[in-house]
């Protein structure tokens, strides 16, 4: 076994190499066979060529994890020492999202397509995925983003027979018209597939459903306003994160409730480049726009 946390960053551009984390295992994907599957195929490939089983706990984080998060490396690894025993260790890749939607299904119909429920309803019953009835409230407590986790090899070998053997079984039985190769809406200039973000909403509700043993970072006010946003994101947030972390300590919410959040939320108008959070490259939307050897 190499080292016991691993935590692979990929690069599939020569110009990412010098903005990955030192820290982390630079994973070359230089080949990129199949871009809009993004973490998608990355996790075929570790599960291919069962990278999980070099380290007690496996992980991979994309080249904008510290552009999304402000984490370094250390602090990752440490935060996985503090909290030892765990199945799995999830870090959101957008801390702020609670913020602005009542889970992640609602902001993935908002953002990407209004058909989201829809399609990932009919992709989990196609690979014998169970949902939940009702898709609860997340919070940064339950929820994760952008793929950001560590897990045992026991975890991953059961997501990948579960999830992700399944996904591809499907895919390699799927014309090129088929709804599963349906594009999202998205700010990347290469095209999306749904199927990638219906892929990451998958893990929260695996690990309820089979109460896995999973610990979520801790974010709290001042560590997420310390991250880059657009100039009326940031000021929606100073007003709303207290407003909402009073509603999911003090009660469920009611309907009323998640009206407001959706109204807010309507209301907020984006400036600059019209992203929520900036952390591309101005030049390149593939970089990251801050990186941990970034030089002042």
């Amino acid at each position: 076994m190499e080292s016991s946390v691993g935590i692979y960053q990929p690069f599939y551009k020569s110009s990412l190499i010098k903005r990955l984390d030192p820290g982390f295992i630079p994973l070359d994907w230089l080949s990129n066979p199949t871009p809009a599957l993004r973490e998608l195929a990355l996790h075929h490939h570790i599960a291919q060529n069962k990278l999980f089983a070099r380290h007690r706990l496996t992980g991979l984080f994309s080249p904008k994890f510290f552009s999304k998060t402000g984490l370094h490396s250390q602090r990752d690894y440490d935060w996985i020492a503090e909290s030892p025993g765990h199945d799995i260790y999830l870090i959101s890749g957008g801390c702020h999202v609670p913020y602005l939607h009542y889970n992640g299904v609602v902001r993935n119909q908002i953002l990407h397509s209004p058909e989201f429920e829809e399609r990932m309803s009919d992709l989990c019953g196609k690979i014998g995925f169970e949902l939940p009835e009702e898709f609860p409230r997340q919070t940064n407590a339950n929820r994760s983003g952008c793929s950001y986790w560590v897990a045992s090899a026991t975890f991953w070998e059961n997501w990948i027979a579960d999830v992700v053997a399944p996904i591809f079984a499907l895919i390699g039985k799927s014309s090129e018209t088929d709804e599963i190769f349906a594009y999202a809406k998205h700010a990347a200039p290469a095209p999306v597939y749904i199927l990638t973000f219906i892929y990451e909403r998958l893990i929260d509700y695996y690990i309820e459903r089979n109460r896995i043993d999973a610990i979520y970072y801790p974010w709290d006010a001042q560590s997420i306003l310390s991250l880059d946003y657009d100039p009326s994101v940031r000021a929606y947030l100073e007003v709303m994160i207290p407003l909402v972390d009073r509603i999911d300590a003090s009660r469920q919410w009611s309907d009323r409730d998640k009206a407001w959040l959706r109204e807010r939320y309507a209301a907020l108008t984006l400036t600059g480049i019209g992203l929520e959070m900036v952390t591309a490259d101005s030049a390149d939307y593939d970089l990251p726009r801050r990186y941990p050897n970034e030089v002042p």
